[in-house]
C-alpha cells in the first residue's frame, strides 16, 4: 500500500513538472527577445535550476515565465533536501542491516552459537580466544548489543533474527559450518529447536549441554553427537578438586584454551593425504612429536571412534584425527 502511494505522489509531481515547463515554453516562445524558444530549452531550464547548477544560459524574462522560474528554485530547495534526507536514511538503513548481519557472511568450517545467555556467552569467550570463526545467532537487540560490545567484527559475525526464520538463518552459511551449538535457557526449549532445525539442515553437526542428563537419548536418536550434561561435568570437577586438587587443576587448564606458552591445551588435527604422519606407526609418530615440538600424542580419532593410547605399533592414516596435549606455542605446529 505504501509503494502505491508513492507511485500516485510519483505521477502527480512529474505531471505538475511538464505542466509547468509546457507553461514556461508557451509563456516565453511567444515573446520577442526570449532566449526560450523551444521545449527543449524549457526542459534544459527546468533541470538546470532544480538541479542548482545554474549556468545561467537560459532565463526567463516574462511575468509568467519568472513566476514560474521562482516554483522550479523553490522546487530545487525542496529536492536538494529531499535527496539528501533519503540518502541519509539509505545509509543509515545500510549500516543498521550491516550491524545486524542481513548481508551474511562467506565463512566456512566455523563454529555457530544459536541463542546467548551466560552459558554461551563463556563457549563464546573460548571459541573467540583460540581464534576459530564464530558466528552468533541472537533474537534480540540487547544480545546483539552485547555482544559488540565483546568482540569486534574481526573475531566473530553476529546475525539478529527470528530464530525460527531459518532462511535467515542460512545467512551464517550453517550448510558449511563446523559445529553448531544450540543454547536455550531450558532444555526442553533447546530439544523443540534442535528437531526443527535437523529439520531443516539434516547434514549440520550439532553440540548441546542440557541440565537433565535423561533427554541425552532425545538428542542422541536426532543424530546430535555431542550432548553435554552440565550438572554431571560440575560435580566431577567438583569432586575432583576434594581429592585430586592437582589433576583438576591440569585439567581446567587443558579444557580451557591457552594464550601463553606455559598453558596446556588439548588439541585435535586431521591428517591430510601430504602428511607425514601418514602410514607411520603410533610409537614412531609419538616420539617425533614430543621430540621435535613437545607435543604429548595421546589419542586417536578414526571413523567417529576415539582410540585412547593407542598400541605401539598401531598404524596412521590419512584423515585419522591425532589428539595431542600442547602448549599455547608449539601447538600451532600440528595445524
Amino acid at each position: 500500500m505504501k509503494s502505491k502511494h508513492k507511485l500516485i505522489l510519483f505521477i502527480i509531481i512529474v505531471s505538475i513538472y511538464n505542466l509547468l515547463v509546457y507553461g514556461l515554453y508557451y509563456f516565453e516562445s511567444n515573446f520577442e527577445n526570449t532566449n526560450i524558444r523551444n521545449l527543449a530549452d524549457a526542459y534544459w531550464y527546468s533541470l538546470v535550476t532544480l538541479t542548482t547548477v545554474g549556468y545561467g544560459d537560459f532565463y526567463p524574462i516574462t511575468f509568467w515565465g519568472r513566476l514560474i522560474g521562482i516554483l522550479f528554485v523553490l522546487g530545487s530547495l525542496g529536492i536538494l533536501g529531499y535527496l539528501i534526507t533519503e540518502l541519509s536514511v539509505k545509509i543509515s538503513e545500510y549500516l543498521k542491516k550491516r550491524e545486524m548481519g542481513f548481508f551474511g557472511t562467506k565463512m566456512k568450517n566455523h563454529c555457530i552459537i544459536i541463542g546467548w545467555n551466560s552459558f554461551s556467552k563463556r563457549v563464546a569467550e573460548q571459541i573467540v580466544k583460540a581464534n576459530e570463526p564464530l558466528a552468533i545467532v541472537v533474537n534480540q537487540e540487547s544480545d546483539l548489543k552485547d555482544i559488540r560490545q565483546l568482540y569486534s567484527d574481526d573475531q566473530c559475525f553476529v546475525l539478529l533474527t527470528n530464530l525460527k526464520d531459518y532462511e535467515s538463518i542460512e545467512k551464517v552459511n550453517i550448510t558449511d559450518s563446523r559445529r553448531v551449538y544450540i543454547s536455550f535457557e531450558s532444555d526442553t526449549d533447546t530439544l523443540v529447536y534442535t528437531i526443527s532445525l535437523k529439520k531443516r539442515f539434516e547434514n549440520i553437526n550439532c553440540v548441546v549441554a542440557v541440565e537433565n542428563v535423561e533427554l541425552k537419548s532425545s538428542f542422541n536418536y536426532l543424530g546430535v553427537q555431542f550432548i553435554i550434561p552440565k550438572k554431571e561435568i560440575v560435580s566431577k570437577f567438583i569432586a575432583s578438586y576434594i581429592f585430586e586438587p592437582n589433576v583438576a587443576l591440569l585439567t581446567e587448564d587443558l579444557i580451557s584454551t591457552s594464550t601463553e606458552k606455559s598453558n596446556l591445551d588439548i588439541c585435535e588435527t586431521q591428517l591430510s593425504e601430504s602428511s607425514e604422519h601418514v602410514n607411520t606407526n603410533f610409537i614412531d609418530t609419538f616420539i617425533k612429536l614430543k621430540k621435535d615440538l613437545g607435543i604429548t600424542l595421546v589419542a586417536i580419532s578414526r571413523n567417529g571412534e576415539l582410540i585412547k593410547n593407542p598400541e605401539n605399533n598401531f598404524k596412521l592414516l590419512k584423515d585419522d584425527i591425532l589428539v595431542y596435549i600442547a602448549n599455547g606455542e608449539n601447538k600451532q605446529y600440528l595445524n
